[in-house]
């Protein structure tokens, strides 16, 4: 069955409904990749962005690192904390604070899932030219 088949076609609305599918289709597909590495799209960009910090993170930062509203950091981090990825920690500076860190494990997933990503991506991608690429980065850059 063709995934878009119940999207609109006309004008701006079209052109968003067929977004949006394509965005969730392709996080579908990321999820499969990531399935190996027990970790899906979301919880990889939550370790994407602990890996990159470099330094333990303060918790209230993460949802506007993420684009999630708090109570859903706050479940994602708990289910992370369960799988010994993450660890929180008092803040030193600020007793009201928690910071979120990765751990061992969390750096060995973060490594998975960025192997099983790069593989997936390339495969998303291998009917694009880099010209088409480069054009659908500019205008996704652009909305």
């Amino acid at each position: 069955m063709n995934e878009f088949a119940h999207c609109p076609t006309e004008g701006a609305i079209g052109l968003l409904a067929l977004l949006i599918t394509s965005g969730r289709l392709a996080e579908a597909r990321l999820d499969d990749a990531l399935s190996d590495a027990h970790l899906t799209f979301v919880k990889w960009r939550a370790l994407d962005t602990l890996m990159k910090a470099g330094a333990p993170v303060p918790l209230k930062q993460l949802p506007a690192e993420l684009h999630c509203v708090k109570s859903n950091v706050t479940q994602l981090i708990d289910s992370l904390e369960a799988e010994r990825i993450v660890r929180r920690m008092p803040d030193p500076e600020d007793r009201r604070s928690v910071l979120v860190t990765l751990t061992v494990s969390g750096g060995r997933a973060h490594r998975a899932g960025r192997e099983a990503l790069e593989s997936a991506t390339q495969s998303l991608f291998s009917k694009f030219t880099e010209k088409d690429r480069e054009a659908l980065r500019k205008l996704l850059n652009t909305l």
